[in-house]
């Protein structure tokens, strides 16, 4: 049986029906078991409705506390989240013999590079919600050596609110958007990376370690938003004018730094998994035509 710890969330909602629909038996939770309480992990191992006492094969952590700028002020929130929740799970998962995968980000980076980043890269996080994640790496490989750690970044899908749906509504409601045209990355569509985890949990070797995913090539937000102004317009989801102006990162106010530079390497997760990322633009095109009637609403 599979755990997928925040199920309700954008990644977990899509991963819940990806693991459905593959037929592989799957429970659960989101707030309802507080992942900052080991007592209440472990409760749920044999808790009715829950774990029920079954064999556990594999956690999935999709949850996170991701709102960047305010754990600038709430740095100790988003650690009990990201670092303290994410090493209770390690350690239950190390003590009922499952194997783990955990969610991480780009943030773990500075964000300066030149090249895409590759695991092996020293993390330094430039603000609180880098650096609880970081933590939260350490903790989950500290406490289960049967776990993957897998970083990806500029996600977005159908379940909650993302870049492409705030984009559509915009370009709908006004005559003008500014898009910062000098942070670069890959935007990755949810059921791309659901279904990369879907491939790693049927593998039959696995090797464990930090992984790096998002869909392939790289744009800036900028480019991200001009594509999703073609594809809108030519799928019929845009109807008015709706000018997109670039402008830099020092013009766009922000509590925190963002990365410059996001894009990651996928030659590791290729090399052990067979995993080749589709390109963005094409799940970007695949998401909005599939989505239509969601994304108009």
């Amino acid at each position: 049986m599979i755990w997928l710890i925040g199920y309700k969330g954008m990644l977990g909602a899509e991963l819940s029906e990806v693991l459905t629909a593959a037929g592989l038996e799957w429970s659960g939770s989101d707030r309802e078991v507080d992942i900052r309480d080991l007592d209440a992990l472990r409760s749920w191992l044999v808790a009715p409705g829950g774990g029920n006492g079954r064999k556990l094969d594999w956690i999935v952590n999709c949850s996170a506390y991701t709102a960047v700028d305010r754990a600038e002020d709430e740095e100790a929130l988003a650690r009990s989240i990201n670092a303290t929740g994410a090493g209770n799970i390690a350690m239950v998962a190390n003590e009922s013999g499952a194997r783990l995968i955990h969610l991480s980000t780009d943030y773990v980076f500075r964000g300066d590079g030149t090249r895409p980043y590759v695991e092996t890269d020293p993390v330094d996080p430039a603000g609180a919600y880098g650096r609880t994640k970081a933590e939260g790496e350490n903790l989950v490989s500290n406490y289960c050596s049967r776990s993957l750690i897998l970083r990806t970044a500029w996600l977005y899908g159908r379940h909650g609110p993302n870049f492409v749906r705030t984009m559509l509504k915009l370009m709908r409601e006004r005559e003008s958007i500014s898009v910062v045209a000098d942070q670069y990355g890959s935007p990755t569509w949810a059921f791309d990376l659901a279904q990369t985890i879907l491939t790693i949990i049927k593998a039959e070797q696995i090797e464990y370690g930090i992984y790096h995913y998002t869909d392939a090539g790289q744009t800036s937000w900028f480019g991200f938003a001009v594509a999703i102004q073609a594809l809108g317009r030519e799928l019929g989801l845009l109807y008015r004018e709706c000018e997109v102006k670039a402008i830099s990162s020092e013009q766009y106010p922000a509590r925190v730094k963002r990365p410059l530079w996001s894009v990651l390497s996928k030659d590791k997760i290729d090399a052990a998994f067979g995993i080749k990322p589709p390109e963005w633009k094409e799940s970007l095109r695949k998401y909005l035509e599939s989505e239509n009637g969601m994304v108009q609403s």
